[in-house]
C-alpha cells in the first residue's frame, strides 16, 4: 500500500553559529564536495576530512581521496585524511562476512556512519583538528528545537538518506551539520557547476565501497567463504527442488538465481545455516506482519519499558512506510507490529521508524 500524501510541516535546517570550525566528511564525490564548498561560502572555517578505510582503483580510498584533496586545494581549504584501514576491516568488512555466514544480511553502510563517520572521524575532527561540528553530504535536514535536535526528511524525496542515520545520538547531532537538507540532486550540481567544482558532474558512487561492481556481493564473499553443497528445499511441501553452494549465496526475499523450473515464481523464504538448506517458496509465504529488533536506537529521548507508540516504519531503504505498533521491550529491544503485512522481513536488515507525519526520523534497529 503506498504511504498516502500528507501535507508536509515546514522545517528549517539547523545552521550553527558561524564561529564553528567544521570538518567535513569527503568522499571525492559532488555531494560532500559541495557540502564543503557551501559551508566556506557562508564563512564558515572548513576542514576536508577522508577516512582511508581500503585500498581499490576508483574507490573513495584511492581515486576519490585524490579528487577530494583536489576540491579542498580549489576552494583553499585544508584536507586530512585519516587511516583507519585496520578498524574498518574488523568493524565493517569482518562483520559483513559474518553475517552471511550465519544467514543475516547487513547494511554496513548504517554500521560505518556510527562508527566511522560519527566515530573515528568525528573523535578525530574533535580531539586533533579542534573542530566544533562535522558536515556530511547526507541529503537529511537537522532541526533544533525545545524537544533537541531532530532528523527530518531533505527536500529531494528522491535521495532522502534519513534510512542511514537512525543510529545517531542527540549527543552526536548536537555537532553536525547537514549543507544538502534544502536542495536536490540537480541543484546540488548546479551549485558544483557554478563554483567550477570539477566533479559537479562526477558518476554516483556503489551502495558497498568494499565490493566492486565486477565481482558483486557473491563474488566478494566467495572469496572469503567456502562453498558448501545443499538442498534448496520447497517451504510448504518440504520436497527438495534442486542444490546450493552454499546459503551465504542468498537471501530472504531474493528471487533471481535460484535455478529452479517452477510453475510460479520462486522467493527464497527462509535459511537454515545449520543444515544448509534453503527454504523457496511462493511471495506469499514471504508475508509477515511482526518483528523483533535488538540494539534499538532513538533518536530523541524515548524511554519507557512496555510502553506502545504508532509510528511508521519500514523495513528497507526504498520501500514506503506503513502503520505501526512499536513496543519497547527490555535489553534495548522492541516488538514492531505492522497494520498491514510486509514482504521478506529480513534477519540483519534495519527496521526504522519515523513519526506519524512520516517527516521525522525516531530511531531504528536491527532486525532478529
Amino acid at each position: 500500500m503506498p504511504t498516502p500524501t500528507l501535507e508536509k510541516q515546514i522545517y528549517e535546517n539547523y545552521w550553527p553559529s558561524l564561529d564553528s570550525k567544521i570538518a567535513t566528511c569527503m568522499s571525492g564525490g559532488v555531494d560532500s564536495s559541495v557540502s564543503a564548498y557551501l559551508l566556506s561560502q557562508k564563512g564558515y572555517e572548513v576542514i576536508g576530512l577522508t577516512g582511508w578505510l581500503i585500498k581499490g582503483s576508483g574507490r573513495c580510498c584511492d581515486n576519490g581521496m585524490i579528487d577530494a584533496a583536489k576540491i579542498c586545494e580549489q576552494i583553499n581549504v585544508n584536507h586530512i585524511s585519516k587511516d583507519l584501514r585496520v578498524f574498518f576491516k574488523q568493524e565493517i568488512v569482518d562483520p559483513f562476512i559474518n553475517s552471511y555466514s550465519v544467514g543475516s544480511t547487513p547494511i554496513p553502510c548504517i554500521t560505518c556512519n556510527t562508527s566511522i563517520k560519527w566515530g573515528l572521524l568525528m573523535q578525530h575532527a574533535f580531539d586533533e583538528l579542534n573542530c566544533t561540528h562535522i558536515a556530511t553530504g547526507h541529503y537529511a535536514k537537522l532541526v533544533k528545537d525545545k524537544d533537541g535536535f531532530k532528523i527530518v526528511r531533505p527536500k529531494d524525496s528522491k535521495k532522502d538518506q534519513t534510512f542511514m542515520l537512525w543510529g545517531l545520538t542527540q549527543e552526536v547531532l548536537s555537532r553536525t551539520v547537514f549543507p544538502l537538507g534544502d536542495l536536490i540532486k540537480e541543484e546540488v550540481r548546479e551549485v558544483g557547476r557554478k563554483g567550477n567544482l570539477f566533479v559537479a558532474d562526477k558518476e554516483e558512487s556503489q551502495d558497498i565501497c568494499f565490493v566492486s561492481d565486477k565481482e558483486g556481493t557473491q563474488g566478494f564473499l566467495g572469496k572469503h567463504l567456502e562453498s558448501k553443497e545443499g538442498y534448496i528445499i520447497e517451504n510448504k511441501t518440504k520436497r527438495i527442488l534442486g542444490f546450493h553452494q552454499g546459503t551465504h549465496n542468498f537471501t530472504i526475499g531474493q528471487r533471481k538465481g535460484l535455478g529452479i523450473a517452477y510453475s510460479e515464481p520462486l522467493y527464497v523464504i527462509d535459511l537454515d545455516v545449520e543444515q544448509n538448506i534453503v527454504y523457496a517458496g511462493t511471495k506469499e509465504e514471504l508475508e509477515g506482519c511482526e518483528l523483533i529488533a535488538k540494539d534499538v536506537n532513538w533518536t530523541l529521548p524515548f524511554v519507557g519499558v512496555g510502553r506502545d507508540c504508532s509510528v511508521r516504519a519500514k523495513i528497507r531503504y526504498n520501500s514506503p512506510t506503513s502503520p505501526a505498533t512499536v513496543t519497547i521491550l527490555e535489553n534495548n529491544q522492541v516488538k514492531v507490529v505492522f497494520n498491514e503485512p510486509q514482504s521478506a522481513i529480513t534477519p540483519g536488515q534495519a527496521c526504522v521508524f519515523y513519526d506519524k507525519d512520516d517527516q521525522v526520523l525516531l530511531g531504528g534497529g536491527w532486525i532478529v
